[in-house]
């Protein structure tokens, strides 16, 4: 491409269009040859001053910065950056085009504030630059700029607010089928395994492994390899671990990537040393802590130290054991001092989020109170109409949040009855006397933590769906003491559902406890509970479904006995649906299905409920 550009360039006399050429010819060596991107950029500038044309102008200066960028050269490319911004100022800033141009030097910015560590400033620019690539739809640009924002907090361990921006790089590079995908897909993978949730991490590795197949990246292979061999570490599957340390030492060595071999030899080294191996436990720790002090990298320095000082113990060596352990809390010292920093970092951006938030009110409060005195005259004189509806209308909704806690406040009534509380008092009693003391402390345990719950959420009228899902399984657990492991259980949620997503509190509840009295209870044989909880760009659904005997059976069997403390709490859970559609004004779907099968015969029963997101934000 830089040929064919050269030519039209050598062919074209009108410096307008030559100033163009030029900063395109510059921008394709980017990626190949940032000297030639330089000459050509300087070019470009000199003619963009000449023609007075302060878009190409802009450019050249980018181009200029985005080269010292790539030579090391941070200082210079940002006086470069910072003298685009100043242009940019005076161009039309409605135009969509220029738009891109401001979201791109901001971008660039925060790459160079980051790799200077000033975290601060680095996501004051990613945010510009993210807004403004919201607003233009530039999803392309969006997964880019979500990555590098959540590459800055990972880099100072902040792992949610990390996790939160992968998660939306992976959410826009999956749509657009980016090549990249699979960096995401392993850096969310591993935050998930730093939150000792390995399951998930496997999920997102996995896919990684298949996206590298289709777009090979061997640096980026390396790192995956690394991640995925620390989760067969955690599940003690040393033998894959090792197959996948080795495909990393191949990634890293053709890519000349020593800061990767470092933690690859570390792991080796832990794992040899797991094994009893100790002399390939000791010949990996001292590749990884060479590396790692060639490289200054305290925390693989410090950690090497210390497997070197365990290997030579269980060598009998006990001088060197001493002499690596000195080396450890020396290591350790200066680590605990960078670990130091990065927190004063945290707390800074914090404070600088705070603040942004605060100002960005005020802003928005003043802009309110134009528009208020720009309507005042309107607003006068709607007054009375206005007044004399919203009293209706908030005497409705004071109705309906009143009857909303009196059905509240039966449901924790329902969800405490006697009859469950004896069952498993009675259960963990059995314990106590078989002498099985720590089965009694366990449900003992989990029987208070249900109560504590029930008795906290009794008090929110919206509850996380984490601690929703861990009151379902303390509850589902002490229903299987109770009926001797009569059936069991499974709750998945949905990776990619937000943190904040919340619902309404003992709301679930009861139609578990209808799968579980009238559905696997009555059943021959083993029963099983699956409640899902999945996610739709509108909605919350959680499913609950059991192979249970199904609705008409279990209708049957009611005939002759009635449980009414299910009724009750069945009914008091349709009654609060029904009030919150009132005062939220939108609409619940619940749906409750028979299961069939081969024959029309029943296999169960599915109870599915949608909530809008709209009021399920915690």
């Amino acid at each position: 491409m830089p040929d064919s550009l050269v030519i039209i360039l050598n062919k074209t006399t009108d410096l307008s269009k030559r100033t163009e050429i030029l900063n395109k010819i510059s921008d394709s060596y980017k990626t190949s040859d940032p000297d030639a991107m330089q000459k050509y950029a300087e070019e470009a500038l000199q003619s963009a001053k000449k023609t007075k044309n302060a878009k190409e102008e802009v450019l050249a200066l980018q181009n200029l910065g985005t080269s010292n960028i790539i030579l090391g050269n941070y200082n210079k490319a940002l006086q470069y950056f910072d003298q685009a911004e100043q242009k940019i100022s005076n161009l039309n800033k409605t135009d969509q085009s220029i738009q891109e141009i401001s979201a791109k030097n901001f971008g660039s910015k925060g790459i160079i504030y980051s790799e200077q560590n000033n975290y601060s400033l680095a996501l004051n620019n990613d945010f510009k630059a993210m807004k403004l690539y919201e607003s233009s739809h530039n999803e392309v640009q969006l997964s880019k700029i979500y990555n590098n924002i959540g590459v800055i907090y990972h880099s100072i361990d902040d792992h949610e607010k990390a996790l939160y921006y992968f998660l939306k790089s992976y959410t826009v590079q999956k749509k657009i089928k980016a090549a990249s995908l699979g960096v995401s897909c392993s850096n969310i993978g591993l935050i998930y395994l730093d939150k000792n949730l390995p399951q998930k991490a496997k999920v997102f590795f996995d896919e990684g492994l298949n996206e590298f197949q289709k777009n090979p990246n061997s640096r980026e292979q390396g790192e995956l390899y690394n991640n995925m061999a620390q989760y067969y570490m955690v599940k003690k599957q040393f033998g894959t671990a090792k197959d996948y340390l080795l495909k990393a030492e191949k990634a890293f060595k053709s890519t000349e990537d020593r800061f990767g071999l470092s933690n690859t030899y570390l792991f080796l080294g832990k794992i040899y040393y797991t094994e009893n191996k100790l002399d390939q436990a000791l010949e990996f720790a001292n590749k990884s802590l060479e590396i790692s002090k060639e490289l200054d990298l305290p925390e693989t320095t410090v950690k090497s130290e210390e497997l070197l000082s365990q290997i030579f113990d269980k060598m009998g060596n006990k001088e060197q054991a001493l002499i690596h352990l000195k080396n450890y809390n020396v290591a350790n010292k200066n680590l605990t001092k960078i670990e130091n920093a990065k927190e004063r970092i945290r707390t800074e951006l914090d404070f600088e989020s705070e603040r942004h938030e605060i100002e960005q009110k005020e802003k928005t409060n003043r802009e309110k109170i134009k528009w208020y005195f720009g309507f005042l005259l309107l607003l006068i004189i709607l007054a009375g109409i206005y007044f004399f509806f919203r009293n209706k209308e908030r005497e409705k909704t004071i109705l309906l949040q009143k009857r909303l806690t009196e059905f509240q406040h039966k449901a924790l009534h329902l969800q405490m009855n006697p009859h469950f509380v004896f069952n498993c008092l009675a259960a963990i009693s059995s314990f106590i006397m078989q002498n099985d003391k720590d089965e009694a402390i366990k449900y003992l345990a989990k029987f208070s933590k249900l109560m504590r719950l029930t008795l906290d959420f009794s008090k929110e009228s919206l509850i996380t769906i984490d601690k929703e899902i861990e009151s379902l399984k303390n509850y589902l657990e002490l229903e299987q003491l109770r009926f001797n492991q009569k059936f069991e259980f499974k709750i998945i949620k949905d990776p990619l559902i937000e943190d904040d997503t919340a619902l309404p509190s003992l709301l679930l509840q009861p139609y578990i406890e209808n799968s579980v009295i009238h559905g696997v209870v009555p059943k021959e044989g083993q029963g099983l509970i699956q409640i899902h909880f999945s996610q739709t760009s509108e909605s919350l659904i959680c499913e609950i479904t059991d192979n249970g005997i199904g609705i008409e059976t279990s209708k049957k069997l009611k005939k002759n006995l009635v449980n009414v403390h299910t009724s009750m709490a069945m009914e008091i859970s349709q009654k609060r649906l029904e009030t919150l559609e009132k005062l939220e004004k939108k609409k619940l779907n619940l749906t409750i299905t028979e299961i069939k099968g081969e024959n029309n015969t029943s296999e169960g029963t599915k109870v599915v409920l949608e909530l809008p997101l709209e009021y399920i934000k915690d």
